[in-house]
């Protein structure tokens, strides 16, 4: 979908749009790596073993264990990161 939706933005010259649906297809992708370890897990009949984990609130990217100094996506700092 966010192909779809970046198309559109572009044709109307939406920068801002543009910029955040990049970001979310960017995080989605980690989400997708995140969920498939899960369920890598429920298929052997155990619990996903995780730490803890952060959100960049501008972008959504997702992370396990101490966030970087710098969102990889949107750039936001460490500090910005919330504990889920």
């Amino acid at each position: 979908m966010y192909p779809a939706f970046k198309a559109v933005a572009e044709l109307q010259g939406e920068k801002s749009a543009l910029r955040s649906f990049d970001w979310a297809y960017n995080a989605e992708k980690i989400h997708a790596k995140m969920y498939e370890n899960a369920k890598a897990s429920v298929e052997k009949g155990v619990d996903a073993q995780i730490g803890d984990i952060y959100i960049c609130p501008l972008c959504g990217y997702t992370v396990e264990g101490m966030p970087p100094e710098k969102c990889p996506i949107c750039g936001a700092k460490r500090e910005s990161f919330k504990k889920f």
